[in-house]
């Protein structure tokens, strides 16, 4: 949303207060009037707030304590002449008349001993249109009418419109002991701009992501996680208009972050291939280690071995290993839990993160929400596009089911901020179960 505001005045040579005082703006090519929203408003020394998501309002405002007067107002968008307009109108509490007393009026006169009389100003926001691009103009002019005379015309602004979200890119993370660096580049679109700040997110499950640093103006940073755990991490940007960046596929980079091991994790993944899932990890040092188990979950809790891959033993060069899981079909599961069990020549032993896998006909990502705990919204980030147009049901941690949220797109913000704080479950058409906590 763009904001906008309307500064008018009683002129300097009037001799009396200001009765009527009408206010339009034209809605510009560009701009979206179905987005029109209306802010607050406020005349001489006096602000008078329009509750949120306004597009239309009337009130008769009770300023009798001040100016002996009731105030009418009316606001809102005009669809015949494609204009926003605010209208006020003095009202004398005795007549419920416009007052016959020349003297009397909402607007008063400007004072030198206090320079908000005769004053006033009015608030708007709506969006450009959706089909408006980066360097588009949108002009901002208004025409004011006090009491009976002519039209005041005022001064026209231009404003030059960012249409686009900027990109950033996390790079590698190296880091494998605290204190722990990540870093990232961003670029706003030609014409934008620019970039004001970047938000990180974490994850220690990769489906489930905190909101871990909200403003950073800054493309890198150090600090220290608690140990023996793996963390995923990605960056969104947004710009000086706050347009934010969604997440895209492949930008989130992981690490496992614990005290030196015998062997120096690069990486553990996998992917989906047909009926088989592959496994393949790498490691960049290894001292006395024996052996890898590979073990699988169906549940995410109970693991069992599935295999053994021998390891190298002793190196200081990268090691890559390779395991796969045949014919995953046979499980009747759509979603597959793996770990391994890296074990020294001594017997002592250490988990890898886990991985999750996700088995169908059509070999479907996983769904991701972010930011998790939290404060209202969330972006749901789905893995299967034949879930946009289907329906999610929201259930409360009773099971109750609380509304059905229409997937609309493959990123789809869901606002929670009606609900009270505690544990939701939204359940996807595909079966996919997210835990959302809001605080």
């Amino acid at each position: 949303m763009l904001p906008y505001t309307i500064l008018y005045e009683n002129s300097a040579e009037a001799t009396a207060p200001a009765k009527y005082v009408r206010i339009t703006t034209p809605i510009e090519p560009k701009q979206d009037a179905g987005t029109f929203l209306l802010g607050d408003f406020g005349f001489n020394n006096t602000t008078f707030n329009v509750p949120s998501n306004t597009s239309s309002y009337y009130n008769r405002l009770d300023v009798r304590d001040s100016l002996g007067l009731y105030v009418d107002i009316t606001a809102g968008y005009d669809p015949v002449n494609n204009v926003a307009f605010w209208e006020f109108q003095s009202i004398d509490p005795v007549t419920l008349m416009p007052p016959a007393d020349p003297l009397k009026g909402f607007l008063l006169l400007q004072d030198s001993n206090s320079l908000v009389n005769g004053h006033g100003f009015v608030n708007f926001s709506i969006k450009p249109k959706q089909n408006a691009l980066t360097l588009d103009t949108i002009g901002a002019r208004a025409s004011i009418v006090f009491d009976e005379n002519d039209t005041i015309p005022t001064n026209i602004h231009t404003n030059t419109i960012d249409a686009f979200a900027p990109t950033s890119h996390m790079n590698a993370i190296t880091s494998t002991t605290n204190p722990i660096t990540i870093s990232w580049s961003g670029t706003d679109d030609t014409g934008g701009c620019g970039i004001d700040h970047y938000s990180i997110y974490v994850s220690t499950d990769m489906v489930n992501y905190t909101l871990f640093i909200p403003r950073i103006s800054r493309t890198d940073t150090t600090f220290s996680l608690p140990p023996d755990s793996t963390y995923c991490f990605f960056v969104l940007a947004t710009d000086r208009v706050e347009n934010q960046e969604t997440l895209r596929p492949g930008e989130i980079k992981c690490t496992y972050v614990g005290p030196p091991l015998p062997v120096t994790w690069l990486y553990f993944r996998g992917k989906t291939v047909a009926k088989d899932n592959i496994l393949d990890w790498a490691t960049a040092n290894e001292q006395n280690s024996k052996q890898f188990d590979v073990e699988r979950s169906l549940n995410a809790t109970d693991f069992s071995r599935i295999g053994i891959v021998n390891a190298t033993g002793n190196s200081s060069q990268t090691n890559t290993y390779q395991y796969t899981d045949r014919n995953i079909d046979r499980l009747n599961s759509e979603f597959m839990f793996y770990r391994l069990k890296q074990i020294d020549i001594d017997g002592n032993f250490k988990y890898s993160n886990i991985v999750r896998l996700r088995y169908n006909e059509k070999n479907k990502a996983n769904t991701i929400v972010y930011p998790n705990p939290t404060p209202g919204l969330i972006t749901i980030l789905v893995g299967d596009n034949t879930l946009v147009g289907s329906v999610a049901v929201l259930y409360d941690i009773n099971g109750r089911p609380l509304e059905n949220i229409k997937i609309s797109a493959s990123s789809q913000v869901v606002d929670l901020s009606k609900y009270t704080n505690g544990v939701y479950f939204i359940r996807l058409s595909n079966k996919e179960v997210l835990k959302v906590v809001k605080n």
